[in-house]
């Protein structure tokens, strides 16, 4: 399990991201895992949890649609690569892919997907979350918000919050800008 967060700053013309830099395997912490994030032509995409996820993407990373304009061309491209990496399973009829994730454009809109690739728009300028620690990263970050003076300082103070109270978010909390131009920039402790 895992926390992935996203918040778009209009100020800077960049989203925060932020995760941990673990995850858990039912009840072991697994290795450490510097990068849930990968950036995708304009695109970037953080998937929670462990598993061959974004081994799935890279591998699969030459049928990317290049000219991808909607957050459900992306999500048919994700389960196309999880597919072939048989990731996934199927109950009650419904295909579910272990996890869900935040997509996000370089225009700063960002949506937020489930398991089965169910998908919301995130509203522009609101801090969200993914993961076993979904729900405590965005009360911590509704509480801390009036006090707080930039996105960087919530998604830092709301990572380090999730990460020392759930057990199921282990590791150093990891920020990352997603820019304009769609530059992803590497992982930096919080």
């Amino acid at each position: 399990m895992t926390i992935i967060t996203a918040i778009h700053d209009a100020h800077k013309n960049v989203t925060w991201l932020g995760s941990n830099s673990r995850a858990t395997i039912g009840s072991f912490v697994a290795p450490s895992i510097d990068n849930k994030w990968v950036a995708l032509h304009g695109w970037v995409l953080g998937i929670t949890g462990s598993g061959p996820k974004l081994e799935a993407l890279q591998a699969a990373a030459g049928d990317f649609p290049m000219d991808a304009t909607k957050p459900f061309e992306l999500l048919k491209f994700l389960k196309t690569a999880f597919e072939n990496f048989d990731i996934g399973e199927t109950e009650e009829g419904l295909k579910r892919y272990c996890g869900g994730g935040l997509l996000a454009h370089k225009s700063g809109a960002i949506w937020d997907f489930d398991n089965s690739f169910c998908m919301i728009e995130v509203p522009s300028g609101k801090f969200w979350a993914r993961g076993s620690g979904m729900d405590l990263a965005i009360g911590a970050a509704t509480a801390l918000a009036p006090g707080v003076k930039s996105f960087e300082e919530i998604t830092r103070r709301t990572l380090e919050i999730t990460i020392d109270i759930d057990v199921d978010c282990p590791g150093e909390p990891l920020l990352q800008t997603f820019d304009e131009d769609g530059v992803l920039s590497e992982p930096k402790i919080a």
